[in-house]
């Protein structure tokens, strides 16, 4: 009976780390934080998916004394169609401003 525990428990941990062939992997990756509250960082997966991002202060355009912060970066990604995406954006005290173009 204790044989058939110990053999149940080795299957589960090793359904628990094995890793479907179709899951993607990262391939690149880096980042870098800094002590003024920017950053930026990219990474990319095996399936092609990519993002990136960067992150400054800047100061307000409608008040110069205030510091904002202002986020810019772009990601690709395909569909379930198999169709190519990427979308570039800017993250600021303007809002949210994204364009998507079809490679």
């Amino acid at each position: 009976m204790k044989l058939v525990a110990v053999f149940a428990l080795v299957c589960l941990f090793g359904v628990c780390l094995a890793r479907p062939a179709d899951e993607p992997s990262i391939v690149a990756d880096d980042k870098e934080m800094n002590v003024d509250g920017s950053y930026q960082f990219r990474y990319e997966q095996s399936d092609g998916q990519k993002r990136e991002e960067k992150a400054e202060l800047k100061a307000s355009e409608t008040n110069p004394e205030v510091q904002a912060i202002s986020v810019s970066g772009s990601y690709e990604y395909t569909d379930a169609d198999g169709k190519h995406y990427l979308v570039t954006y800017t993250a600021d005290e303007n809002g949210y401003r994204p364009t998507v173009k079809q490679l």
